[in-house]
């Protein structure tokens, strides 16, 4: 039996005789990618609601007030006469922000005595927190400049000559690759692989661990031939999935894709195959069809959380960062993101390389485990 004639056996065996397997691998990147799109299509937190207790009540506290509400970030749903009401709105979780101005707000500031406007939030919540501090800070600074340049034109300045006295020091930012800040762009292409590297795991973890049990099947198949024959499907059906998921995120999911689909398809080839790899490693060195399922989940769960692609290296400890250096997906998240924002993945050939070599180790470290342990299957 040739390789090809392997091979056609195990699609057939995937796409007819046990179709859950195709649909596990072609399936969960495809579900992964749809509902996390979906969760991240707003790609900010929006119309967080939000209590307003206004101790000034002028003019001025409720021109701030209405610059807060017609922000999209914030949702406001009541306003509260005392500090015990913007407790009892926030513990009961009717809002999430509250927006405290002080008494004598408008005469302070007349004054020219300063004064501060209190933003309070929930830190149980990091995206809340997050998103309330820079988008607070930035209505209020906004708010405040303008209210400074009001009072220096009022005594005869010119308007650039009071924003430059109101505000002396200028601070410009430019986001590079994603200026809106849109989660989706962050997360999908990552969250998609991930269900890649997962569909490929609970398809081929029974592939070849199976096989010890129908050796006469493949009598005359010489292991190299029969592993191989028997992975191969398993990593031409993944680059499809690939494919695919990649098509949902950026032509219904809206992600920008400025780079090479050569360079793209380069590290999801490299990757597919380095989970095949890993995954016939298992089936082949389990002791059973049961271990063979139940061991390389232990492996691959952790992964989206160490292969740096939501927490960075720079910040992982040593055992961390260590065990970050066995997972395919470290080698080929981040690129996928960097190609698809920024057009450019400054060590995307470095890690094609990685994964290529490791997967040339682990399918000869399987096929040496599954000769021997079918030379000893064969002999009993």
């Amino acid at each position: 039996m040739t390789f090809w004639q392997v091979a056609k056996k195990e699609l057939q065996r995937m796409f007819i005789k046990e179709r859950k397997i195709a649909m596990l691998l072609i399936g969960i990147p495809i579900i992964y990618s749809v509902l996390f799109g979906l969760v991240y299509k707003e790609n900010a937190v929006k119309y967080m609601p939000t209590v307003v207790y206004d101790q000034d009540q002028t003019p001025l506290s409720r021109s701030l007030s209405q610059a807060f509400g017609d922000s999209e970030r914030y949702n406001i749903v009541a306003y509260v006469q005392s500090q015990e009401e913007v407790e009892e709105y926030l513990r009961e979780g009717r809002a999430e922000v509250a927006v405290v101005i002080p008494a004598k707000f408008t005469r302070d500031i007349k004054r020219g005595a300063g004064t501060e406007v209190l933003v309070v939030v929930d830190g149980t919540n990091l995206l809340f927190a997050n998103s309330v501090i820079s988008s607070a800070q930035e209505i209020v600074q906004t708010f405040s400049a303008g209210v400074g340049m009001n009072l220096i034109e009022a005594i005869g300045q010119m308007p650039n000559e009071a924003l430059n006295k109101t505000v002396p020091i200028q601070f410009g930012v430019r986001i590079l690759n994603n200026p809106t800040f849109a989660y989706s762009h962050f997360i999908l292409a990552g969250i998609g692989a991930y269900g890649l590297q997962l569909g490929i795991m609970l398809a081929i973890c029974t592939a070849l661990n199976r096989e010890y049990k129908r050796l006469n099947d493949w009598h005359g198949v010489s292991s190299i031939r029969l592993v191989l024959g028997k992975l191969f499907p398993y990593w031409a059906v993944g680059v499809a999935a690939f494919v695919i998921y990649m098509l949902i995120v950026v032509h219904i999911f809206n992600l920008p894709f400025k780079g090479s689909i050569i360079s793209l398809m380069l590290s999801g080839a490299a990757f597919v195959l380095a989970v095949v790899a890993v995954g016939g490693l298992f089936s082949a060195a389990a002791p059973n069809e049961v271990y063979a399922v139940q061991l390389p989940m232990i492996y691959i769960m952790p992964a989206l959380l160490f292969s740096g692609y939501i927490w960075p290296h720079l910040a992982m400890n040593e055992f961390s960062l260590a065990f970050s250096k066995i997972l395919p997906l470290t080698y080929m998240a981040d690129n996928v993101r960097d190609l698809m924002l920024s057009g450019y993945a400054p060590f995307l050939f470095r890690d094609i390389a990685i994964l290529s070599v490791f997967s040339v180790v682990l399918l000869a470290v399987s096929t040496l485990i599954f000769a021997k342990r079918r030379s000893r299957y064969e002999q009993a």
